[in-house]
């Protein structure tokens, strides 16, 4: 979910070669990198580029093994409404990754709040919370050490 100009999405087809990758983002101009720089995959039928909105998939239930999101939960409406339709796609037992670099509580995240509209950097506890909320059974949260990255890894 908002796969941007589509690296994370090539890093994953290219990190297991027997997937199939269906990459979403909001943003028309996302969509258009990202299915530039995954071109070969799309071509190869390993690939699918959407355009889409997480608080309304248009994907089917339970279809897929694992969903990720990279710096973008910070712009999503109604985060645990988003949460469920992420649920809703995935497999029983399927995983939902969360990568930010920021943990909700840094001075760079506050301030990048304040310059955007529309921006909320989250803490651990508070995806946590959505998370569950949304149907997600089992949530771990990791910390860099020296940096206010926070993974999220959700089971359904």
């Amino acid at each position: 979910m908002g796969c941007g100009a589509g690296r994370n999405a090539g890093e994953l087809l290219r990190k297991y070669p027997d997937s199939h990758v269906t990459a979403i983002d909001y943003s028309a101009l996302s969509v258009e990198k990202a299915t530039a720089y995954n071109k070969k995959s799309i071509d190869a039928g390993r690939c699918a580029v959407r355009q889409g909105d997480v608080s309304d998939l248009k994907l089917p239930n339970e279809s897929f093994d694992l969903a990720t999101a990279f710096e973008t939960v910070y712009f999503w409406p109604g985060l645990e409404r988003c949460f469920a339709q992420v649920a809703r796609v995935l497999k029983p037992g399927g995983l939902f990754l969360i990568c930010n670099e920021s943990n909700g509580l840094d001075a760079a995240g506050r301030n990048f709040e304040k310059i955007i509209d529309g921006m909320k950097c989250y803490t651990a506890e508070e995806l946590d919370t959505a998370l569950r909320g949304a149907g997600f059974s089992e949530v771990s949260t990791d910390h860099h050490g020296r940096k206010p990255w926070i993974c999220v890894l959700a089971r359904k």
